[in-house]
């Protein structure tokens, strides 16, 4: 489903990721362990199209998507759910959820889905219409697990997801 051949990533002269070759099939989940600065945040954000590929490529479903806009990316069902959790701190819990599925032309299962993430979070449902500025940290990452779940991804690409979740 995902293969990354011989990916190489730096931030200016410095290089960051040297030749990685991974690959993932459907259905399969894996993880990137690793030192503080070893270069997993910078794997996920390449996936996405985030950060520039200093040589090889990406492919995803047989397809090369190594120059594709990471919106192309999202549409084609690749999501990453950011460190840090990046919500918009101003918007509700639901108009984050919708922002999840911006690229949707099924408006219409919007709800369904949404239903599907209060499952997941029940937390969420509670505080549907709070500010997500307001949600304590690990409600913000349980919004931006739930936001990246609303783009319906056969590939979620998760970075640091348990930071801040109470047990």
């Amino acid at each position: 489903m995902l293969e990354l051949a011989q990916v190489s990533v730096q931030y200016g002269k410095r290089p960051v990721l040297r030749g990685i070759s991974l690959r993932l099939d459907e259905g399969e989940v894996v993880s990137l362990l690793g030192a503080n600065a070893a270069g997993k945040t910078t794997t996920l954000r390449s996936i996405m199209g985030l950060k520039a590929l200093s040589s090889g490529s990406i492919l995803y479903a047989g397809e090369d998507i190594t120059r594709l806009s990471t919106v192309e990316r999202v549409r084609r069902g690749v999501t990453l759910a950011p460190e840090g959790r990046q919500v918009f701190s101003r918007f509700s819990v639901i108009d984050n959820l919708i922002m999840g599925a911006y690229h949707r032309a099924d408006r219409n299962r919007l709800d369904g889905d949404m239903l599907r993430v209060f499952d997941l979070f029940p937390q969420l449902a509670e505080r549907r219409k709070q500010m997500a500025g307001s949600l304590s940290g690990g409600e913000q990452q349980m919004l931006a697990i739930g936001r990246a779940l609303m783009s319906r991804p056969r590939c979620l690409l998760l970075d640091e997801p348990t930071l801040g979740l109470v047990p």
